[in-house]
């Protein structure tokens, strides 16, 4: 900045001030401004001075188109997790929660500038170098009336004070806005966190310039007058519908104070402390700027580091044209010889013969190919030959330069092998890895930047409506998690991420889901036993499960239901030891080896009675056998007695004689 000694601390002061540091600033980027504006007009092909025969690749459109497509295809979304994802820490992960909720929602929204503004700012960086957006907060009020004091009518004592009348906040938003590449000036620096000050240019209708600044409309009047021929007396000049006043808004990050400056005026039109309070003070991110040094923070555009190869592809594609237009059958004859010749090549139609006079002077000089010259078209085909090669190789060297591999313009060699194919992919992927990064973190920084502004000037009330809390797991932690915001602690507790540059993607969502119900199911299922074993041990399984879960993406939601299911196991545990002591539960191993002992019980008086039963039939039928045996030996005897007392009686008998 210049030295203040030279300038008092007023507001004239500070006019002097701004109107020499805009035009040092000014100064420094002319060049660039000047190169860009060239750049955006190579990319659209608009020409000064169009000539016939001029040819175009447009290589650079094609370029920039596929790096955007690249880099750029859908809008990001964006995460909010716990810092230290604690798993007790519940106000945090539903703070968390709720902002996440409040950023999603603003991007899904249709007013939402944020989008277009990225796109816009990643284009400004492809074409001129420069990418910049800014966040602003706004909030509408409504006025709310005045409310008469309450007296007793009768004692006259004042029942209810007066109210006096204020205003209500009725909504608030935080929106992005695009800034053009040319209506952003800065302190020159080598790095951006040496930059001291930072100015937006607006271009202020007549109704919105008086309505902030000039409620009388001369300001605006004078503002439109051309600085050289600016009158002494401007009162008598027509403001026209079509005006606009160009007003600085300068961001002071040494006083803390945002000016509004129109250049040439003698007063700042006002000055206002820092009116967000974020920490970086800034109301953007750091900008996207190509090919910096740190030597001087000045954008160089990608365009600047390949142009001789784009001017030189067109100069040889605008001589290959006009080599093109030259190959035509064309020759030459003497006139001398009449107009036979001359009506052979022009006039002649098929299966037509043309007269000849004096044939045999004619026939003498060698015929047709004797009288004509032809045009050569075998250099000017082989010039052309030579020329296509030559722009090949300058279409392949800017390649080269540029990173822009033909596999991700959608181009290859079918004779190329897997191996080649997947070399050109890694070096473009490489190429483009750093400058994805840098959108990405553009991107983070401008949610980082609205969920600051968020925390700070959002009502809870606005909190808590936006975010629809009401209808969450966590609706009676959600006031408190609201007030964590409000607070200074969750810039600690509380981390914002850019997960993707994608729309919400429901398989992703779906799939999230799944792992984290899969995680759930294996964690019970291995838990289960032990919680059936020791008593009371359920809440601190289900803490456990909470920690376990604490730390999967996509688990916020579910973290809620799990710490009801804490709540009512300790609830059931406590309702249980006031109950007294419970008859301890028969342990399943012992009722196990019972069971097993009874069986081997069972089968043992099962055996012993089959063994019982076996020898009674065998005691029975031995009895029987006995009990036959001796009632033969009975009838045996009594034949034998029989027999000697027959013999006695007949002495005679054979027998007896024996």
């Amino acid at each position: 900045m210049a030295d203040q000694t030279n300038f008092s601390d007023d507001a004239r002061g500070w006019a002097q001030r701004w109107q020499v540091e805009l035009q040092a600033a000014r100064e420094g980027v002319e060049k660039w401004h000047t190169q860009g504006k060239k750049i955006v007009r190579r990319y659209l092909d608009e020409r000064d001075n169009e000539y016939l025969g001029e040819t175009r690749w447009n290589l650079f459109t094609s370029n920039v188109q596929t790096q955007m497509a690249t880099l750029y295809g859908q809008t990001p979304t964006v995460s909010v997790q716990r810092r230290w994802a604690d798993a007790n820490d519940d106000v945090a992960r539903v703070a968390a929660e709720l902002l996440e909720r409040l950023l999603n929602s603003d991007i899904e929204k249709d007013s939402d500038t944020f989008a277009q503004a990225l796109q816009y700012a990643l284009e400004d960086r492809l074409l001129p170098g420069l990418g910049v957006v800014r966040v602003r907060y706004g909030a509408q009020f409504e006025e709310v009336p005045a409310v008469p004091a309450q007296v007793d009518p009768v004692t006259g004592a004042v029942l209810a004070p007066e109210v006096p009348a204020t205003q209500r906040k009725v909504s608030e938003e935080v929106a992005t806005d695009y800034l053009h590449w040319q209506d952003v000036l800065w302190s020159p620096a080598r790095v951006w966190h040496e930059v001291r000050w930072l100015a937006f240019k607006a271009e202020l209708g007549e109704a919105e310039f008086n309505a902030r600044f000039d409620p009388t409309g001369e300001l605006l009047l004078w503002s439109k007058v051309p600085k050289a021929n600016k009158p002494d007396d401007h009162r008598d000049k027509v403001a026209s519908p079509w005006d606009r006043a160009c007003v600085w808004e300068i961001w002071d990050k040494d006083r803390r104070k945002v000016d509004w400056y129109v250049e040439g005026y003698v007063e700042v039109l006002d000055s206002k402390p820092d009116p967000y309070g974020l920490e970086g003070f800034w109301p953007m991110p750091r900008p996207l700027l190509a090919n910096t040094t740190t030597t001087k923070l000045m954008p160089r555009p990608d365009y600047a580091l390949a142009q001789d190869f784009y001017n030189e592809i067109d100069l040889v594609s605008t001589r290959i044209t006009l080599l093109e237009r030259a190959i035509r059958v064309a020759g030459v004859y003497a006139k001398s010889e009449g107009n036979s010749i001359g009506r052979l090549v022009g006039e002649a139609q098929q299966n037509e013969l043309i007269p000849v006079d004096n044939w045999a002077a004619f026939a003498e000089k060698g015929g047709i190919r004797g009288m004509i010259d032809w045009l050569p078209l075998e250099q000017i085909t082989t010039a052309l030959t030579a020329l296509r090669d030559y722009r090949r190789e300058l279409v392949d060297a800017l390649y080269q330069v540029t990173g822009q591999a033909d596999l991700m313009r959608g181009a290859s060699d079918p004779r190329e092998t897997a191996m080649a194919q997947g070399i050109k992919a890694r070096f473009g992927s490489v190429r483009l890895q750093r400058l994805q990064d840098e959108i990405a973190r553009f991107a983070s920084d401008v949610q980082k930047l609205k969920a600051e502004l968020i925390s700070k000037h959002y009502d809870v009330a606005s909190i808590l409506a936006q975010s629809n809390a009401e209808f969450t797991f966590d609706m009676q932690v959600a006031p408190q998690a609201a007030e964590l915001l409000k607070s200074s602690f969750a810039q600690y507790r509380i981390e914002v991420k850019p997960e993707a540059v994608s729309l919400t993607d429901f398989a992703a969502l779906k799939q999230e889901r799944m792992e984290v119900l899969a995680g759930l199911a294996s964690f019970m299922q291995a838990a289960a036993p032990l919680g059936q074993q020791v008593q009371g041990s359920a809440p601190f399984l289900l803490q456990m499960m909470q920690w376990a879960v604490a730390g999967l993406r996509g688990s916020s939601g579910i973290e809620g239901v799990l710490d009801q299911a804490i709540t009512a196991a300790q609830q059931a545990q406590e309702a249980a030891a006031q109950a007294g002591p419970q008859p301890q539960p028969p342990d399943p191993k012992v009722l196990a080896q019972q069971m097993k002992g009874q069986q081997e019980i069972a089968k043992v008086q099962a055996e012993l009675q089959a063994d019982l039963m076996r020898t009674q039939a065998e005691t029975q039928a031995n009895a029987e056998k006995e009990r036959q045996q001796a009632e033969w030996n009975v009838r045996e005897q009594a034949q034998k007695t029989a027999i000697m007392q027959a013999a006695r009686v007949n002495p005679n008998s054979p027998r007896g004689g024996a």
